[in-house]
């Protein structure tokens, strides 16, 4: 034991298949989530919902819409590259106590 702190990095990388899955279940989701916010922004105009209501709805959402096409386009980009897109993680190990 040195007592001095360890970096590795692994890097994880997912297969075509597991990408091609995810772009199909993504487009899903992503089509869910504008249809979803079509719908109960119309619910919500159309019953005079309280205005803190529709504020946290459309937060909400955009972020379910952000996360979405953030997985989307990483996946894609997966998909389209030859060697694939990693995954880097990162762990400190404190080898000394």
């Amino acid at each position: 034991m040195t007592g001095q702190d360890e970096r590795r990095t692994l890097s994880l990388q997912p297969s075509k298949s597991i990408s091609a899955v995810g772009v199909f279940v993504l487009v899903f989701m992503f089509v869910f989530g504008v249809g979803f916010t079509i719908v109960v922004a119309n619910v919500l105009y159309e019953n005079d919902a309280p205005l803190g209501l529709a504020v946290l709805f459309f937060i909400f959402m955009i972020g379910w819409l952000g996360t979405a096409a953030f997985m989307l386009f990483y996946n894609f980009r997966n998909l389209r590259e030859a060697k694939g897109v990693p995954i880097a993680l990162v762990s400190e190990i404190c080898t000394g106590r």
